[in-house]
């Protein structure tokens, strides 16, 4: 791997300055990442080189209760940017957790904290007391004695007295207030004066506009300017007209979190390894960075989980990658081509694009196609197809993907690649192919629903899936009935069992699907739906004879009633 990229594996970092660590740093564990922190002599310089988001997410991964040798070594404008991600809810600030970060700040660093309450803005002091404590002035008119038991019983100076409805908290308020009066008694009374006399409306607004423009400075947007990463595009609205020095003029340096975090594998991985220019490096970290604050906004997940900031991270990486690897058809030339010129924004958004016409597809079939017409819906799928379309179907589409290696199991991903979006696009043509197999089922989803055994494995309508009902017609078609949904009857079911052998059924029911589906292309799908079944009913029959049948409230393959 390049220097570009985050190489800790290859590379002594003790031996590097802090400007080339702190790119390396974002790459390793957590736990790793603070111990080679800490381990320098050189430690505040190394954190300091951080960029602010960079200082956020190493803070998130430790845990607040661990960071405090990060608060202390941390500069005051990575704490403000901590602050400013962990304190506001909207444009809503959020008093009591404000406190418990404060008290963390004491607690590493009283002289982190000072130098914090002396950058910090003045209406968002102003702000956060108002909340945390109620003041008085002792009145002008009245004897100081006899003003005293009318008075909040907190006071440093015998003119402004407080009290706070945050108990926990008042020990805290109290040595916080002190340091300020110690240190500035002329800043102490007017930070209470506003406190007693400034709308509190007012002040929370000017924090918040403060706080907004901050986070702009970091590419962290308002909710509604986050949405635009959603809006479809096409490929030739794809523009190559990216200018990287541009992108990295306003920045003094880029953040590395989201690129640490890339698969090594996958096509943009690849194409940034090629990639020696630095300039175009670092502006590839700028806009995976921006991209992950993007998706954390209008995603709206909370900052207070590690995990979610990975998954916001792990969402931008499987989408540029479908995006690069559309533009690209997975030539690593192109890639990097495009990765130069067109911006990673527009990549994500070709992705989301082919991600959602996917997703639509489904919600057609659910909303109006054949699922419409079955009373529950996605259940009437078999369990691995429902679970996938469940997964299709989420604010964030995902698909399981098939285990890589023998022992390892399926698990449920992002859509990462071309060959992802045409496994979702198999799946749902697969769906979408069932229409004329439940047509050829006649069934009343009320009447069958009065019939089921309540001890079979299908007790209620919920339980009863598209197999189910093709498998329970083949058997009343072997039993001399008629290809109909009507539930086999208990008392039948020892002398019918040696009639539904894997064989005859799959026989049976090949026979029925070529009747009703004479398209090959269709009947191909309908196929890769059935044969899994298949598969499985012969698995767990062929334990048994038609002298040894199975216990019928075991069988999941068919419905049966009671009488």
């Amino acid at each position: 791997m390049t220097g570009n990229l985050p190489d800790s594996n290859e590379r002594d970092l003790s031996r590097l300055a802090p400007p080339e660590l702190s790119q390396q740093l974002m790459g390793l564990p957590p736990k790793k990442r603070l111990e080679v922190v800490l381990s320098r002599t050189d430690a505040e310089a190394v954190v300091a080189a951080l960029p602010v988001q960079d200082f956020f997410f190493f803070v998130k991964e430790i845990g607040p209760d661990d960071a405090a040798p990060l608060l202390a070594l941390g500069q005051v404008e990575q704490v403000i940017h901590l602050f400013d991600l962990e304190w506001w809810d909207k444009d809503q600030i959020q008093p009591a957790k404000a406190l418990q970060w404060l008290q963390r700040l004491a607690s590493a660093s009283e002289e982190k904290l000072l130098a914090w309450l002396y950058q910090a803005d003045f209406e968002l002091l102003v702000a956060l007391f108002k909340k945390w404590i109620r003041v008085e002035l002792t009145p002008e008119d009245i004897d100081p004695l006899e003003a005293t038991d009318q008075l909040p019983r907190n006071t440093l100076d015998d003119q402004f007295y407080w009290e706070t409805q945050y108990l926990q908290f008042e020990d805290f308020l109290s040595q916080l207030l002190s340091l300020i009066f110690e240190v500035h008694p002329g800043f102490y009374r007017e930070l209470l004066t506003h406190v007693i006399w400034v709308s509190d409306a007012q002040m929370e607004e000017d924090a918040y506009r403060f706080h907004s423009a901050r986070l702009e400075d970091e590419a962290i947007p308002e909710f509604y300017d986050a949405l635009e990463i959603y809006r479809a595009v096409s490929p030739e609205q794809i523009g190559h007209d990216k200018d990287a020095a541009e992108l990295n003029a306003a920045k003094a340096s880029a953040p590395s979190f989201a690129v640490a975090l890339l698969p090594e594998k996958d096509l943009l991985h690849r194409a940034l390894e090629q990639i020696r220019d630095p300039l175009v490096v670092d502006a590839l970290r700028l806009e995976l960075a921006s991209l992950a604050n993007k998706v954390i906004v209008a995603d709206r997940l909370s900052v207070d989980e590690p995990e979610a900031l990975r998954r916001a991270v792990d969402k931008v990486a499987a989408y540029v990658n479908l995006g690069l690897d559309l533009m690209s058809q997975s030539d690593v030339q192109p890639a990097v081509k495009t990765l130069e010129e067109a911006f990673l924004e527009n990549l994500f958004r070709l992705a989301h694009t082919q991600i959602t016409r996917l997703k639509a597809r489904l919600q057609q079939l659910l909303q109006h196609g054949w699922l419409s017409q079955w009373p529950t819906g996605l259940r009437c799928l078999e369990s691995d197809w429902m679970e996938s379309a469940e997964l299709l179907l989420q604010k964030t589409p995902r698909f399981v993907r098939p285990a890589s290696t023998a022992g390892s199991a399926p698990r449920d991903d992002f859509f990462r690649d071309r060959r992802d979006l045409s496994r979702g696009k198999h799946f749902v043509d697969v769906i979408s192919a069932l229409d004329p197999l439940f047509d050829g089922l006649p069934v009343e989803p009320a009447q069958l629903s009065e019939k089921l055994w309540t001890q079979a494995q299908i007790r209620r309508l919920e339980d009863v899936t598209l197999g189910s009902m093709i498998w329970t017609a083949a058997a009343q078609l072997q039993s001399g009935g008629s290809w109909e949904v009507q539930p086999i009857k208990v008392k039948d079911w020892y002398g019918l069992f040696g009639r539904l052998g894997s064989p005859v059924m799959e026989q049976s029911i090949r026979s029925w699907v070529e009747r009703i589906v004479p398209e090959a292309p269709r009947r191909n799908l309908v196929e890769a739906y059935l044969d899994p079944l298949f598969q499985e009913y012969a698995r767990e029959m062929s334990p048994f004879s038609p002298e040894d049948p199975p216990d019928p409230a075991l069988v999941r393959f068919f419905i049966f009633e009671e009488e």
